[in-house]
């Protein structure tokens, strides 16, 4: 077998684990799916009492906050995904016992790392897009201006970006053997700062300088870009931008967690936790 068909067939084999497993808790799975129309209705009734304002719109064109806040909560999913996914992993075999196992195996460690948060994309991208389908079939959003290229195009960048701020996540656990501050200090902080509940031109100047540090701010901006027609070269910076970071933090990320996990073979600790 060449390496490229095993490595495809390693990838598939934790995607069908995780797939099973989470499966295995039915209640717990399709409640997801419900708490989605929920929040949706919720968001649409709320968005009754803010009438549309250019600051909802693309580029000052007049939008509704239905619009903007549904496009925010929907592809913000996506942090919550990288952020967690990894960290769950690694935690979810540390606690079964089945880390050192894995790790033992003849597989390159980028691969073991970001093949974990395969499922969990594929199940957000599905949910996404039950989001978006909810929000128009039932309560009337117009997407039909939308562009699938540059909406495609950033969505890969967003999992490239931000997939390293999760890896990162679980090089903690791999180190002091619980979860740190990633997901309240990008994840709370995104969802403040970022546009995803309100425009960022709301925020005070250093806030707002602060945003543009954020993946999550450039993402939601190429994806309310993409939603209303921006084609990818509109969109130049958010894309440029989006790919530098993906291209600096992603073999970063993986190198701080090779270095952790040689340091818990160092001291004995790689199935504690």
């Amino acid at each position: 077998m060449t390496q490229g068909p095993a490595m495809w067939s390693k990838v598939g084999a934790i995607f069908v684990r995780d797939a099973r497993l989470a499966f295995s808790y039915p209640l717990s799975f399709w409640l997801q799916w419900v708490s989605i129309v929920v929040s949706v209705a919720g968001f649409y009734f709320i968005s009754q009492l803010v009438p549309p304002s250019n600051r909802f719109g693309y580029h000052g064109q007049v939008g509704s906050y239905f619009e903007f806040v549904i496009v925010g909560l929907a592809f913000a999913s996506f942090q919550t995904t990288a952020l967690q996914s990894f960290q769950r992993s690694i935690r979810g075999d540390q606690m079964l016992g089945t880390l050192e196992a894995i790790l033992a195996t003849p597989t390159n460690l980028p691969l073991i790392i970001l093949s974990a948060s395969v499922w969990s994309f594929f199940l957000t991208a599905l949910q996404v897009a039950f989001y978006l389908t909810v929000a128009v079939v039932v309560f009337g959003l117009d997407l039909g201006h939308a562009n699938l290229l540059t909406i495609a195009c950033f969505l890969a960048l967003t999992i490239g970006c931000m997939s390293p701020l999760g890896v990162m996540g679980a090089a903690t656990i791999m180190t002091f053997k619980q979860a740190g501050p990633t997901n309240f200090v990008v994840g709370g902080a995104a969802q403040l700062l970022s546009g995803v509940l309100f425009p960022i031109s709301l925020l005070p100047l250093p806030l707002q300088w602060i945003s543009a540090a954020l993946p999550l701010t450039h993402t939601l901006s190429g994806m309310r870009g993409g939603i209303n027609g921006a084609t990818i070269a509109q969109l130049a910076p958010d894309v440029v931008w989006l790919a530098v970071a993906t291209a600096v933090l992603l073999p970063a990320s993986l190198f701080v967690f090779r270095r952790a996990v040689e340091r818990a073979k160092v001291d004995g600790t790689l199935g504690h936790y």
